[in-house]
């Protein structure tokens, strides 16, 4: 089970946690282990538009990043993902409003987790509290979509209760060639 903390006067951030993580807004001293999960290939492989080679563009998204933090109608929420023994940068997740009103909202899913932590089930723990936050609030729907060839982040998906929805063909320019995208979708009460 998730706890959830939204922001108040005292904490100022939206604040998650799970039995091993915590998922919070970004703060300035995210910089070095941020960029040091951005710079990495292996992280980023099936996220290239995310990859950092510099730490000024690192800096750069953090920054835009924390203003999306501090927006009073917020259309795009990015947690860093951190271990709670440790307190030591494990990913991140995002969501993004794709549609909503006062019937409620369409949530878009993205997350990625240092590499050194993968099979460990960090990201399945992670994206099951970023749901948990969707579904508690004004979420009704969460779609994702990664790769077709990437395994991982289909399990991932999987586990977390969405279902394939669709499968792009030849969508998705990655490594010198278009490969096919897999479309997931959960809706509130699956």
């Amino acid at each position: 089970m998730t706890k959830i903390f939204e922001p108040d006067a005292n904490t100022h951030m939206l604040w998650l946690e799970t039995p091993r993580l915590i998922l919070r807004e970004h703060v300035p001293g995210d910089l070095l282990p941020l960029h040091a999960m951005l710079s990495d290939p292996a992280t980023t492989w099936y996220l290239p538009d995310m990859r950092k080679e510099d730490p000024g563009e690192t800096g750069a998204y953090l920054r835009a990043v924390m203003r999306d933090d501090e927006a009073s109608f917020r259309l795009r929420y990015n947690l860093m993902v951190v271990e709670r023994a440790t307190g030591e940068a494990a990913g991140s997740v995002g969501l993004h409003v794709i549609d909503g009103g006062e019937r409620g909202a369409h949530y878009g899913l993205g997350y990625f987790v240092r590499r050194d932590l993968w099979n460990r089930g960090y990201a399945t723990e992670a994206v099951g509290a970023a749901l948990d936050y969707c579904f508690a609030g004004d979420g009704f729907r969460v779609t994702a979509s990664c790769l077709a060839e990437n395994l991982g982040s289909r399990r991932v998906l999987e586990k977390c209760g969405f279902v394939q929805e669709g499968l792009l063909k030849r969508h998705t320019w990655h490594d010198g060639q278009w490969k096919d995208c897999a479309v997931y979708g959960r809706l509130r009460g699956q």
